[in-house]
């Protein structure tokens, strides 16, 4: 850890989260545990720092320190994650015999040949 001329000490920590809003030398993110940290980054990633929006899911590594009231760090690489759309599942997707288990029968009828059949 790096002491700075304040009194709080800087780590190195990679944080994955949300961007909720972008400025311009800098953005704000949310891990999934809530944190929020204010990312400050370097002219090198202006350009894609400045390609994020809000929603954007990202990697970011670099220094960062926490002086009792806000998590500040400063950038030194940056990831975007990229949404991956899935396809939606559907009944014919499902494995067989499928949802046809009573053989046809009622559902009442079905309930009393189970208690015919005990």
């Amino acid at each position: 850890m790096i002491a700075n001329n304040h009194g709080t000490r800087w780590s190195y920590r990679r944080v994955h989260g949300v961007v909720t809003r972008i400025y311009a030398h800098s953005f704000d993110m949310a891990d999934r545990d809530g944190m929020t940290v204010h990312a400050l980054f370097p002219d090198r990633l202006a350009t894609m720092a400045h390609g994020l929006g809000k929603g954007s899911v990202v990697d970011a590594y670099g220094l960062i320190t926490h002086d009792g009231r806000q998590c500040v760090m400063r950038v030194e690489r940056l990831e975007r994650f990229t949404p991956h759309p899935h396809r939606t599942v559907t009944a014919a997707d499902l494995p067989r015999p499928g949802f046809d288990f009573t053989g046809g029968l009622g559902s009442v009828a079905y309930v009393r040949q189970l208690r015919d059949d005990e």
